[in-house]
């Protein structure tokens, strides 16, 4: 779903809640000459999304908590879901990843996850630059 001009497209939607289950779905397309990442938090899991390329994710949880979403100046993105939420990633209409059943992190009060993350292992581009580099 195009949105505006931004490389890796992404608009989310907050589906409601049912039986105090809240829903937020995100419809990615990367509209650049390049590969990107949407990781999520708190697992870590990244997906590349190839230039053309759409994936759709969808978190739930708890009622109660905000999915934080952190764009990266090199078009990559970071999805840090709320206590007790999970997700789940869609390509081409069948269920590719999920969560659900993962035991959340306790969390201290007054602090996202998102904070969280960060204070345990450092912001993005230190997490990525520990991680092996392909041999040429």
């Amino acid at each position: 779903m195009r949105t505006g001009r931004r490389p890796l497209e992404g608009v989310a939607r907050e589906e409601g809640s049912a039986m105090g289950v809240k829903t937020v779905r995100f419809d990615f397309e990367n509209t650049r000459d390049t590969s990107v990442d949407v990781r999520f938090e708190p697992t870590g899991m990244a997906f590349n999304i190839p230039p053309g390329g759409r994936l759709d994710v969808i978190c739930e949880g708890p009622e109660g908590g905000e999915l934080e979403v952190k764009r990266h100046p090199e078009g990559h993105v970071t999805l840090y879901a709320w206590w007790g939420a999970w997700f789940r990633v869609v390509e081409e209409g069948r269920v590719v990843y999920t969560e659900e059943g993962l035991p959340a992190p306790p969390l201290p009060r007054g602090v996202s996850m998102k904070q969280m993350v960060e204070t345990l292992f450092g912001p993005l581009e230190n997490r990525q630059a520990m991680l092996d580099k392909p041999k040429e």
